[in-house]
């Protein structure tokens, strides 16, 4: 097997969360479902300028009314005397942070006992940390990675009969890590309303919403910089989607794409910007990631570069300071919002289904698009008006 972390040596072209960004009407070509509700994308009509604009348009105006919905409210009651550990990327970025924090308060919330590990995005960690996760004696392993980073580690707590779920993560059966797939070793997955066949594309989806939305900003004449951080398979299929939709825009053009790593967040990476920016005066959009990068790196960037106001930079999860960026005009004018936390309850909640021999249930979730014109509140998170945890709480049997 190549090297996990050696993976950006392997791959031209990689991997948004997480982080990332969804919607329904993403209008990414071919028959692709998008991550806010698992219904079919429409193939473009046309693929002429003019119809790619309008097409763009269309999936745009969807995305600024967004598709938030109540989870499943069915009873599937606490499994009682559980266990768990939450294995984190990095808990000094935001895009793993904010949705492990999500989990660890779900499982507290199912009365379970709950240890976060941290792989400090290191992938070549995992291997370790899997491990100790196993010597803790849990029942339920909740992974915020790829498999791919620790397959032997991970089937030998399958072989145990721990329950593993990935949180943002993609099973060892993806061949993003190695090139090569492998085995299952997840037990159960989050319910976004797709078949796990679908899962890739369901996730390129993401990109497309935020290629859709700069098509539409831009009147179809976008010349992009794009940022890639190939150290996560769900990163590699929403750039992928971003790309692909890009290139169906005769106006649009992609003038580079810069990779990254999540060890270069930071001073690395806002050099990375810097100096892509320079070679690219005509540049009129960037696109991020995930917040983390755009937080400490990208925006910080354009903002120094006094270009701010010429480039727009369309980033991803819309996290509470991604809104502050925007409010206060600090690089980001447009980012794609979900609701982190609420991801990480979601898959505790499918962790939960599974202890008790049960499917994973809808897991509602959705997002929206977000600039300082549309969806942006006075201060604080993005209020979507479904209380997620309530729902969960009242199905589980533990209150609410």
């Amino acid at each position: 097997m190549a090297d996990p972390a050696g993976r950006r040596r392997l791959r031209g072209i990689v991997t948004a969360g997480v982080v990332v960004a969804l919607l329904a009407a993403a209008g990414c070509a071919g028959d692709r479902r998008d991550p806010i509700d698992g219904t079919l994308s429409a193939e473009p009509s046309g693929t002429g300028a003019e119809a790619v604009l309008a097409q763009a348009r269309s999936a745009t105006a969807a995305a600024w009314r967004g598709t938030y919905r109540s989870p499943d409210p069915g009873v599937r009651l606490a499994a009682k005397g559980k266990k768990i550990a939450v294995i984190s990327r990095g808990q000094q970025s935001p895009t793993s942070s904010i949705p492990v924090s999500g989990a660890v308060e779900a499982a507290k919330a199912l009365g379970w006992q709950v240890s976060v590990l941290d792989l400090r995005l290191n992938p070549s960690s995992a291997p370790a940390v899997v491990q100790q996760a196993i010597e803790l004696g849990v029942d339920g392993i909740v992974a915020n990675f790829d498999c791919a980073y620790a397959p032997v580690q991970f089937a030998a707590a399958k072989a145990r009969g721990i329950k593993i779920i990935p949180l943002f993560g993609f099973d060892c059966t993806d061949p993003s890590v190695t090139g090569t797939p492998g085995e299952s070793q997840y037990t159960t997955f989050v319910n976004y309303g797709v078949a796990r066949v679908d899962t890739a594309k369901y996730t390129m989806g993401f990109g497309a919403v935020a290629a859709n939305a700069v098509i539409a900003a831009t009147n179809g004449t976008a010349k992009v910089i794009a940022f890639n951080d190939e150290s996560s398979t769900v990163l590699h299929y929403t750039h992928a989607g971003f790309v692909e939709t890009i290139k169906r825009c005769p106006g649009c053009r992609i003038l580079e794409v810069v990779e990254f790593g999540t060890n270069e967040l930071g001073p690395v990476l806002a050099a990375k910007a810097k100096a892509a920016l320079q070679r690219h005066p005509d540049a009129t959009v960037m696109r991020s990631a995930h917040s983390a990068a755009t937080q400490l790196s990208i925006a910080p960037a354009l903002v120094a570069a006094g270009r701010q106001n010429s480039v727009l930079l369309i980033g991803g999860e819309g996290q509470p300071k991604d809104l502050d960026l925007i409010r206060t005009k600090q690089g980001l004018n447009m980012t794609l919002s979900t609701d982190s936390q609420w991801a990480g309850w979601a898959t505790v909640d499918s962790l939960n289904s599974a202890f008790n021999g049960e499917s994973p249930r809808p897991a509602g979730f959705g997002g929206m698009l977000i600039d300082r014109d549309h969806n942006l509140p006075p201060s604080g998170p993005v209020q979507h008006n479904v209380n997620f945890k309530d729902v969960y709480r009242k199905a589980w049997g533990v209150g609410g």
